[in-house]
């Protein structure tokens, strides 16, 4: 399931759609690894999946769309019983490149409760 933290509201059509589309492939991606008996923690070298380790529980996801539109994504994991749970917290829609993002995320993440 997917839990949208941030306003969406603050993005354009086409941002949101690609901020949609982003959560819904990498929830896809981890239940397919899933489905194969490897859990989300048990997920190593995949920076597909884990781009970003920021602790917390909190991770980065690097999603390209079609028309090479890059995010980067901030989320959390939070397993349940009958699954999990994949919080939307904040996205960087990349522009330029460098990791200039990853300081606002580790500042997020850092005064998260």
């Amino acid at each position: 399931m997917i839990r949208m933290v941030l306003e969406l509201k603050k993005y354009d059509i086409k941002e949101q759609e690609l901020i949609n589309r982003a959560m819904k492939k990498l929830e896809r991606q981890i239940n397919t690894l899933e489905s194969t008996g490897t859990p989300f923690e048990k997920i190593f070298n995949n920076d597909a999946i884990k781009y970003d380790i920021l602790g917390k529980g909190f991770y980065t996801y690097k999603f390209v769309a079609e028309n090479s539109s890059q995010l980067r994504i901030l989320y959390r994991f939070v397993r349940e019983k009958n699954g999990f749970i994949l919080e939307c917290h904040k996205v960087e829609i990349k522009r330029r490149s460098g990791k200039g993002y990853i300081k606002d995320f580790e500042e997020y993440v850092k005064n998260y409760n």
